[in-house]
């Protein structure tokens, strides 16, 4: 008979077994990203965030990322779309600055489901093909059985120097992503599971752009998407203006071995 072991990782369906060991960090060695972020509504931005946690920055960031030569998926890779809200963790211990991730759109099953199941991180499908260039225009876009909710358009302006690459390497290099993971009751209201989390990033950029950026939403409606009430909150956020927009190319590694529970 199948037997848990307290010394092995398991994941759904676990019966199949498992690793032993601590997880390992994922190294990402190519990956191109779109990002743009806008300032907007604090009042309405809260209504998002959990407590303990709390808004730094009144702006919502945007961020595609095309990425290949993944190690964990044998070299494949995916694309995915990352929505996320600068904030601090504070429990009245220790104070964690970071960014909240409100909504993660992958284009592949294996990242959804390790991400939700082992992270927390609020992942769930959407069709995104890879980002299309002409001349120094980039375009993104997410959509659902046909249905496009989400629209990215960059235009490149003027690639980064190798000391201002350095600056963003320093600035920019590891971010601290949040999330909650909630695991719901069977058969009642209610969580069997619900707690914050943390997963560290790491980045290192060797190309950059600045440039403009602009994000457009469709508000789906339960006819076209089931997952509407994200898109339609989303669309409804005012965009006061614009902040950094950007496009960079290098490697992520994912920090699964320093992945822990908040609180």
């Amino acid at each position: 008979m199948f037997k848990f072991s307290e010394d092995s990782n398991y994941m759904m369906p676990a019966h199949f077994g498992g690793y032993r060991g601590q997880p390992q960090a994922a190294a990402y060695h190519d990956v191109t990203s779109i990002a743009a972020a806008y300032e907007t509504d604090s009042e309405i931005l809260a209504a998002f965030i959990p407590k303990p946690f709390e808004i730094t920055q009144p702006v919502l960031s945007i961020q595609y990322s095309m990425c290949r030569r993944v190690d964990w998926m044998a070299g494949g890779g995916y694309n995915l779309i990352t929505v996320g809200v600068p904030t601090a963790y504070a429990d009245g211990r220790k104070r964690i600055e970071g960014l909240y991730v409100l909504v993660i759109w992958e284009n592949r099953t294996a990242p959804i489901l390790a991400g939700r199941e082992q992270t927390g991180m609020p992942k769930i499908f959407a069709d995104i093909e890879d980002h299309r260039q002409l001349g120094d225009r980039l375009l993104a876009n997410a959509s659902y059985e046909g249905w496009t909710f989400l629209r990215l358009d960059f235009r490149q302006a003027k690639q980064m120097s190798p000391d201002e690459l350095t600056q963003l390497n320093q600035r920019s290099g590891s971010v601290n992503a949040f999330g909650w993971r909630y695991i719901p009751n069977i058969g009642r209201p209610g969580a069997a599971l619900s707690h914050a989390t943390l997963f560290p990033q790491e980045f290192v950029y060797t190309a950059a752009w600045q440039g403009e950026g602009r994000i457009h939403w469709e508000a789906l409606g339960p006819e076209q998407y089931q997952y509407y009430p994200i898109t339609r909150a989303l669309s409804q956020l005012p965009v006061k203006a614009y902040r950094d927009c950007q496009m960079t190319m290098g490697s992520t590694v994912l920090r699964n071995d320093l992945a822990r529970e908040l609180g």
